[in-house]
């Protein structure tokens, strides 16, 4: 995944209102074609359904990835908090830059470390996951 894709993917999922392409655009910073492009791949990839000026909506699968991506950034606030001892919202800024460079594997491996926290140092939840390989354990 494009780190783009991923900015649209999770502003789509935290959004509580639906938005269109021109709503993530501005909100994004980026140009209307360059956000096109981009809900073209996720739609190609199964993880949303977009009708032409109609709002972008997640699908089930689009969903079930927003929801890890952000379980794994909030993971990672974690540890850079813990063990690099950044602020929170330094730890929440720096996550965001590179949490797509780390596998689920390590992600579970930082959320066992933790022992499944609830909640990152921002004070955000941190979603169970269907795919934590520890997930029976809690």
């Amino acid at each position: 995944m494009l780190e783009l894709d991923y900015k649209v993917l999770k502003r789509i999922y935290i959004t509580p209102q639906r938005l269109k392409v021109g709503d993530l655009a501005k909100v994004l910073k980026f140009p209307h074609s360059t956000i096109g492009s981009c809900i073209k791949r996720l739609e190609e990839n199964g993880y949303v359904i977009y009708e032409r000026y109609k709002p972008v909506i997640l699908s089930k699968q689009g969903k079930n990835l927003g929801a890890e991506l952000i379980r794994h950034a909030r993971l990672l606030e974690l540890l850079l908090h813990h063990e690099l001892g950044l602020t929170p919202k330094d730890a929440h800024n720096e996550s965001e830059k590179f949490n797509l460079l780390f596998s689920c594997n390590t992600i579970n491996r930082i959320c066992a470390k933790y022992s499944h926290p609830k909640f990152c140092p921002c004070g955000e939840e941190i979603s169970n996951s269907s795919e934590c390989f520890c997930q029976g354990k809690i």
